[in-house]
């Protein structure tokens, strides 16, 4: 039963997820921590930065991850189809009269009304894992990690560093954090 569920709800994620992966985190966090309590926030953050930092889609990483606490290798496989699923069923469905909607204004319209949608769920997943990253259960800012957040954002904006050279940055510079944490 826990492998239809994981497929049917990473399969309903997959369906009405416009965006991409980064839009699919709220989505994904209501499910999988609220709904279905597979995992904590702790849990899920981790696992955000884990699939964002590993090759492949982002939406296919964290489902995979997702699937794979839940249920092991089996569950890992079913959360994965139900998310990859939809996209395959709808780009064969377009391919099959792109030429006669691709240009429409019913299309196009539609699309120029889901992009504020999507920024919207981009904006919410990102505050959502700011604070919970930042913040301490306690209340407190965690200066350290803001610091470093602002340095790491202030490089990519700045200098247009490579998403690979700033995930290395953010690891280096919080192994070095820990290790001064650690031995001071």
């Amino acid at each position: 039963m826990i492998y239809l569920t994981l497929f049917l709800t990473f399969f309903k994620i997959g369906l009405f997820t416009i965006g991409g992966g980064y839009a699919m985190i709220p989505l994904i966090q209501t499910e999988v921590i609220t709904r279905h309590g597979w995992m904590t926030l702790d849990q899920f953050t981790e696992f955000v930065g884990i699939a964002e930092s590993t090759p492949g889609p982002f939406a296919i990483n964290i489902s995979t991850f997702c699937g794979m606490t839940t249920a092991g290798l089996p569950g890992s496989l079913c959360a994965t189809l139900g998310v990859v699923l939809p996209s395959v069923l709808i780009i064969l469905a377009i391919a099959k009269i792109a030429d006669r909607i691709l240009h429409h204004w019913v299309l196009q319209s539609a699309l120029k009304g889901a992009r504020p949608a999507v920024i919207g769920l981009i904006g919410a997943a990102a505050t959502t894992l700011f604070s919970h990253a930042l913040i301490a259960p306690n209340g407190h800012i965690q200066f350290m990690q803001a610091g470093l957040t602002l340095l790491l954002f202030m490089l990519a904006h700045l200098f247009k560093l490579s998403a690979i050279l700033l995930i290395l940055c953010g690891a280096g510079l919080g192994l070095l954090v820990q290790l001064c944490n650690s031995f001071c």
